[in-house]
């Protein structure tokens, strides 16, 4: 990502699409914890068929490394598809 569009520090929003696992949002509100993320992990939606849940966690980031290493955790996740 180009960060000379953006403008840090910034408010962002991350969504995140992810099986629906027993366990899933533990998992990844440790890996938010685990990179400096204090703000709730909220659940959003589950899929018509159940197969996936969505989650939103709004994060002040001071730098794009930060941004993207909380990217890069979060795709990490086993059962996470995709964060957006």
């Amino acid at each position: 990502m180009d960060s000379g569009e953006l403008k840090f520090p910034l408010d962002c929003q991350f969504r995140i699409i992810a099986e629906n696992r027993r366990g899933m949002f533990f998992v990844i509100e440790t890996v938010l914890l685990e990179n400096g993320v204090t703000a709730p992990l909220q659940t959003q939606h589950e899929s018509a068929g159940g197969k996936y849940l969505s989650f939103s966690v709004d994060v002040r980031v001071e730098t794009l490394e930060i941004m993207n290493r909380i990217d890069a955790a979060l795709r990490s996740i086993e059962g996470v598809r995709m964060v957006l």
